[in-house]
């Protein structure tokens, strides 16, 4: 399989988990994207969220390559429906999407880059928070416009641009994973032809007694967590580096940061702009190299029984490669659903 690399932004659906220090005890989830959080169930499940995703370069040297990117949007959708299981069985479950669109621009000197636009767009189907949250497939698809060198020798070979496909599928005991890689760009042959590589297809070998979740779940599986009361660590396919991997929400396995966030955006209509108490967490892979971590900030639980923001991510950071800076994700629209 090959190595991709992706630009920071596509890290975006991002790593791993397994189980937090536990010695390797499965992870519990509750439903906190639920007001009550002790109701499992899947049924009338439909929540949609809108994020507004600004840039913050980094201070670098005259002459080195930098980054510029418009204001970008990012979306999600958790639905419930039924699901398909690879032995042909069905359960109902829960379906969650993402689409992430951006432009920019790189900057070498006085030269300037044509405005390209990157989209990052996921489906992955899982089972419910009583079943783990056990993933049966994911896809995703990537337009990435990634810088190749902090300082290359000219614009034209600063960067370049990577379109594919990232499909995995699970069997019904969760297992292995079926991971099929297709590059979307085409390339021209000696003769003039126009062609695309074959896909790559790899299998994985995931049983363990930790947890395991798919790359695009993570961000939605992190609210089922209580993420303040000790780190958590699973396992996930590191896509760049072709592994099944781990993954901690600490850097040093001590529980996540209870902060207080000021936040400014509509829930189900109505403004919501005030401090409210929430949980900031680092989330780095247990690999070497480890790669730069991001930040997640998510609100914490009001009442188990009333919980007003649903553990909600309100706020990410994620590096852009080469260190040019940062995309941050700030959440701007709410509509949770009505349990």
């Amino acid at each position: 399989m090959k190595k991709i690399r992706l630009a920071g932004l596509m890290l975006l659906a991002p790593l791993t988990l397994l189980c937090a220090c536990s010695g390797g005890v499965p992870l519990s989830f509750a439903a906190n994207w639920n007001r009550n959080t002790a109701d499992s169930s899947v049924s009338n499940t439909r929540e949609e969220l809108v994020y507004e995703v600004t840039f913050t370069p980094s201070e670098t040297p005259a002459g080195t390559l930098t980054a510029e990117y418009d204001e970008g949007t990012y979306t999600t959708l958790l639905e419930n429906k039924n699901l398909t299981l690879s032995d042909g069985s069905s359960q109902e479950g829960y379906v969650y999407t993402t689409k992430l669109t951006i432009s920019g621009r790189f900057r070498l000197g006085s030269e300037v880059s044509e405005t390209f636009t990157d989209t990052v767009t996921s489906t992955v189907s899982f089972l419910s928070a009583s079943q783990r949250l056990k993933p049966v497939k994911s896809e995703k698809e990537v337009v990435s416009t990634s810088p190749v060198a902090s300082s290359p020798s000219s614009l034209e070979n600063a960067f370049t641009t990577y379109h594919y496909t990232y499909d995995v599928s699970y069997d019904a005991g969760l297992t292995t994973a079926t991971a099929v890689y297709t590059d979307l760009t085409e390339y021209k042959t000696e003769e003039g032809e126009t062609v695309r590589r074959d896909p790559e297809t790899r299998e994985y070998d995931i049983t363990g007694d930790t947890t395991y979740l798919d790359n695009e779940q993570i961000l939605f599986a992190l609210r089922g967590l209580n993420l303040s009361s000790a780190a958590a660590t699973f396992r996930t396919i590191n896509q760049v580096m072709g592994i099944v991997a781990e993954v901690s929400t600490s850097a040093n396995s001590s529980a996540a940061s209870s902060v207080k966030e000021n936040v400014d955006f509509t829930m189900n209509g109505e403004a919501v702009k005030q401090e409210i108490d929430a949980v900031e967490v680092p989330l780095t892979y247990l690999t070497t190299p480890s790669g730069q971590s991001q930040t997640l900030v998510y609100a914490a639980t009001t009442d188990a029984n009333s919980n007003t923001y649903r553990n909600v991510l309100l706020r990410m950071e994620v590096p852009v490669l080469q260190s040019l800076g940062t995309l941050v994700y700030t959440l701007k629209e709410a509509a949770f659903a009505d349990k």
